[in-house]
């Protein structure tokens, strides 16, 4: 074997110890790129199946564009379902209805998370339809969008109510008056006080609120009322108002405003036929209950 100087010797070391700095180098420069982006993972470049690959045949990762896509094309899906489910008359869930009224002002984002969190919050679907903006709002995913829409229902239900009252030929029953004030107080924090006034024929005159209190009292005075039916015309007139507790049972201030304000209709011949209460999916007749 021939002798190496030790000059000879010195220099192998020195490449060798070269060449693992510049391994390392490599090795920590790599790891600097995938977590800037500028390298896929290993993950990313392999699946269950094996190495993912371009058309050329080089690996890569599904693009983020194509995973939207993706998610997109799944939420579309299941809204197209859903849309003909309802559309072939299916009933459907108080949730399930709301996601299809979500749909228009969420136009890209599941909506079932969300309806879901209403019926959680409210209850049902009418008390999410009737609950308050600012309640709405805390909401994760709900916006101005699905308030304003919310509130466009609430107005449509109530004229369709209406529509109801003004083609009855006379007033005979207290629940055409409950359908039409439950979709107009539904869900309202505080009570309100309505009148609804009749001709002679006991047919719609109009509609008002007397007066608008806290969560337990809604002011209204007996000479205010004499003087909006006689002004109206009026023969008879039913009183309205509602629980926000969801409890319809007459209190006692409920029964002496209902006395007070028959005492003084009568003195000019204007008759009350009832006096309903409102409380949420309930209602109550005074007349019904022996209170008129």
């Amino acid at each position: 074997m021939p002798h190496q100087s030790p000059g000879w010797q010195n220099a192998r070391e020195t490449a060798d110890e070269a060449g693992v700095h510049e391994a390392a180098v490599d090795a920590a420069g790599a790891k600097a790129a995938i977590a800037l982006g500028a390298m896929p993972r290993s993950s990313d470049l392999f699946d269950e199946a094996g190495p993912r690959r371009s058309p050329k045949g080089a690996p890569h990762a599904t693009p983020p564009a194509k995973r939207r896509a993706l998610s997109v094309d799944l939420t579309e899906g299941h809204r197209s379902r859903l849309r003909e489910r309802f559309d072939r008359g299916e009933t459907l869930s108080d949730y399930e209805l709301l996601e299809l009224l979500l749909f228009r002002p969420i136009p890209r984002r599941d909506t079932k998370p969300i309806a879901k969190a209403m019926i959680a919050a409210f209850g049902s679907f009418a008390g999410a339809i009737s609950a308050p903006p600012q309640r709405l709002t805390e909401i994760e995913g709900v916006g101005s969008r699905v308030v304003s829409d919310f509130r466009l229902i609430r107005a449509a239900a109530e004229k369709m109510t209406l529509g109801a009252l003004h083609e009855t030929e006379q007033f005979g029953s207290t629940d055409a008056v409950a359908n039409h004030f439950r979709a107009k107080l539904i869900g309202r924090p505080r009570e309100e006080f309505h009148i609804l006034f009749l001709d002679k024929k006991n047919k719609y005159l109009a509609s008002e609120c007397a007066g608008v209190g806290t969560v337990d009292h809604a002011p209204v005075y007996p000479r205010e009322v004499v003087s909006r039916a006689l002004a109206l015309g009026a023969s008879a007139i039913v009183l309205v108002h509602n629980h926000p507790s969801g409890d319809p049972t007459p209190s006692r201030a409920d029964v002496t405003v209902t006395q007070s304000i028959g005492q003084a209709l009568a003195t000019v011949g204007i008759a009350v036929h009832d006096h309903v209460i409102i409380a949420g999916s309930k209602h109550l007749s005074m007349r019904g209950e022996g209170f008129i």
